[in-house]
């Protein structure tokens, strides 16, 4: 059977989403196994650490994504409206 584009698509992404949960279930096991001398507190501290961290950078990168678009709207108008 031959598979639309779409569903290729598709279940490219189900393949990666399966790999990135495999891979996170790993890295959950090693934490786990190696952080026996770390208190859970000390592990969620670590942890709201990095979601910190990540929030920040989605933040940046949203800001610059804006601040891009802007940009070209700001160019596509001056041509718009100079060349009346």
């Amino acid at each position: 059977m031959e598979l639309s584009p779409l569903q290729r698509s598709v279940l490219d992404k189900y393949e990666t989403l399966s790999k990135s949960l495999h891979n996170l279930d790993e890295t959950i096991k090693n934490l786990r196994e190696n952080s026996s001398s770390e208190s859970p507190e000390q592990v969620l501290r670590q942890l709201r650490e990095i979601e910190v961290k990540i929030a920040l950078v989605g933040t940046l990168f949203k800001g610059s994504v804006y601040s891009l678009v802007l940009q070209r709207q700001v160019i596509q108008n001056s041509r718009t409206y100079g060349d009346r």
